[in-house]
């Protein structure tokens, strides 16, 4: 391990991971270096060690040994430029392609699979690394998770319970009716834990290069690159790359595949589950009992991580990994608790929510936040309007219904082109545009 020199050291909660300087420190077979190499030589033709450095991620000394050990193999051709400069004749510089035999090596290696970017770290340093970025290392406080949900009204009512939830790292149960704000809060989790941490681009594991960071998925701060000092000491491992902590959310989308090292069939790459990726962040499953899969089936696809914390999962080849499951599972969802789950599962969650609509304060607060946000005034009368609109119906105080409704109002405030003040008569407009007959509706959460 080094010390960070970069800027963006105050956020991070570990040493970063030294450079490797010999094979035995990269720890991963000299042969996928070997292949790793020529397919970066075949997609970028005639490189030099520079560029070569820069792509895969080792020092300049250890990228020279493989190239020599190419070229010993009649893979690689040399190619010098004459230099134009009438003081260096004869001297140029050097870049690096593939020979006729090298060539059919590339493809061969592509075949098998067809990453290309830094050398993947093993199994064994990302599990270290993993786990010592665990959030139950460095434990959030209750300002952490009081200035997270800073802009969540009525949020005082489950800091307290959040709070420890994060803390504890067990899986979480966000649930209670349609519009509560489940998946709001849940979103901002990651902002309570206020910290980088280091994420590999790739895992090597019995035979099989598995990419972890994708550009959906992961936010990168630091790529290595900020630091210009030559000494190893002051650098890090360019095969990591410091990021935000995961925030990953799916919801009916899910499937059993996304749970497992899968196919991209269009760059042909084998990537990491969910879980994986999500490793010392969040992973929120929104709308539970929404997808395809049985609630059922996928819940038990959980239970071993949950409890043991780990996970296991076949790969490409048929061999057997074993990583560290060490993040925030949260589960939201409309359905009653005890309709999802039997008792073993539920107990295994640990941290059950309850999400209820806001108290009339608090709902009246939120509007006056969301219309002075529309740039739109509100009648008074309008107001009253609206509370006897929920009497009446039997409408919960929902915290997504001032944006929803507000909103609804300024569209016709808009196409009629009149005063942008929410009146009466407009506010019950939008109410009948956006519940149902029975009056109760709204999909937001």
């Amino acid at each position: 391990m080094s010390e960070l020199t970069f800027e963006s050291r105050q956020n991070v909660l570990i040493a970063a991971p030294s450079v490797p300087t010999s094979f035995d420190e990269v720890d991963v077979p000299r042969v996928v270096l070997d292949n790793l190499m020529l397919k970066h030589l075949s997609a970028y033709p005639k490189s030099d060690v520079l560029e070569l450095t820069k792509a895969i991620g080792l020092n300049s000394h250890l990228v020279e040994e493989i190239l020599a050990g190419l070229k010993r193999k009649a893979l690689i051709e040399v190619f010098q430029a004459e230099s134009r400069s009438p003081l260096h004749q004869g001297v140029g510089h050097v870049r690096f392609g593939l020979s006729e035999s090298g060539t059919s090596e590339a493809e061969a290696a592509f075949s098998k699979d067809a990453y290309l970017g830094p050398a993947p770290v093993s199994a064994k340093q990302y599990e270290q690394i993993v786990k010592a970025q665990d959030v139950r290392h460095h434990l959030i406080s209750k300002e952490d998770v009081t200035r997270a949900l800073s802009d969540v009204v009525g949020a005082n009512r489950i800091v307290g319970l959040l709070g420890p939830a994060i803390n504890s790292g067990r899986a979480l149960l966000l649930y209670g009716d349609a519009g509560t704000g489940k998946t709001y809060v849940a979103t901002r989790i990651l902002d309570s834990l206020n910290s980088s941490v280091f994420i590999p681009y790739a895992v090597y594991s019995s035979g099989n290069i598995i990419r972890v960071i994708t550009p959906q998925h992961h936010q990168i701060l630091d790529d290595g690159g900020s630091t210009e000092s030559l000494v190893f000491k002051e650098q890090f491992d360019r095969r990591w790359a410091l990021c935000l902590r995961p925030n990953i959310q799916v919801g009916g989308e899910l499937t059993m595949e996304m749970l497992e090292v899968n196919h991209c069939s269009h760059s042909r790459v084998w990537m990491a589950p969910l879980q994986m990726m999500a490793n010392n962040g969040v992973l929120v499953i929104d709308d539970l009992g929404r997808q395809a899969i049985s609630v059922e089936r996928l819940l038990n696809r959980w239970i071993v991580p949950m409890e043991y914390r780990f996970d296991q999962f076949p790969l490409p080849n048929g061999q057997q990994m074993t990583i560290p499951f060490v993040l925030t599972l949260a589960f939201s969802t409309n359905l009653d608790p005890n309709a999802i789950g039997d008792p073993a599962f539920l107990r295994r969650l640990g941290y059950k929510i309850q999400f209820t609509p806001l108290a009339k304060n608090d709902y009246l607060e939120l509007w006056d936040s969301v219309v002075g946000g529309l740039q739109i005034g509100v009648q008074p009368s309008a107001l009253q309007k609206l509370l006897t609109l929920h009497q009446e119906r039997g409408v919960g105080y929902y915290p997504c219904l001032p944006k929803d409704l507000a909103g609804i109002s300024s569209d016709i405030i808009t196409f009629e082109q009149i005063d942008r003040t929410i009146t009466p008569e407009i506010l019950a407009r939008a109410w009948e545009v956006y519940f149902t007959a029975e009056g109760k509706g709204g999909d937001a959460q």
